[in-house]
């Protein structure tokens, strides 16, 4: 797992983010190595040692938000998510894409997630936050989620790291 703050699972009882949710759901082990306020850049420069060296079976990637946050230019964010699935797979190694919304009530940045793993072949969260920004109940601050609003990425992203799961023998 590549990642910010949101694999990292910030705002979360121990144990609780959505990473530790699917290992729980899934038994399976997967190495977390989401970065509280991660941009794309920075988990780029980071790839080789956290997770290209590790040799993994597959790579999810959820990275976007801080890159929204800090205003990093929308083509300068999916340039370095474009070089971080493209080394990952270089060493033949399949890639989840978990994308996140770039607005409160808006997501320009869905459709590009879209079309980025469209052009890769990855497979594709479009929007791992969906219905839980809106809602206070499901958030520990402004941004991230809490133990339930976990559980709901969690449900987001189940269904597809299953699919590719069982297409890889890995469940």
């Amino acid at each position: 797992m590549l990642g910010d703050s949101l694999s990292y699972g910030l705002g979360a009882e121990s144990n609780h983010g959505y990473i530790c949710v699917l290992q729980k759901r899934l038994g399976i082990e997967i190495v977390n190595k989401g970065v509280n306020g991660d941009t794309s850049k920075m988990a780029l420069d980071r790839l080789q040692k956290d997770v290209l060296d590790l040799k993994p079976a597959l790579v999810l990637v959820e990275l976007g938000g801080n890159d929204f946050m800090q205003k990093v230019p929308l083509d300068e964010t999916f340039a370095n998510l474009d070089r971080i699935i493209t080394s990952v797979q270089a060493q033949q190694t399949p890639v989840l894409l978990i994308g996140v919304q770039n607005g409160l009530f808006s997501n320009k940045a869905a459709g590009r997630y879209r079309k980025l793993a469209d052009l890769r072949h990855t497979g594709l969260v479009a929007n791992a936050l969906s219905d839980i920004l809106t809602r206070a109940d499901l958030k520990s601050d402004a941004i991230h989620p809490n133990d339930k609003g976990y559980e709901r990425m969690a449900d987001e992203v189940e269904p597809e790291l299953r699919r590719m799961l069982r297409k890889l023998g890995r469940l």
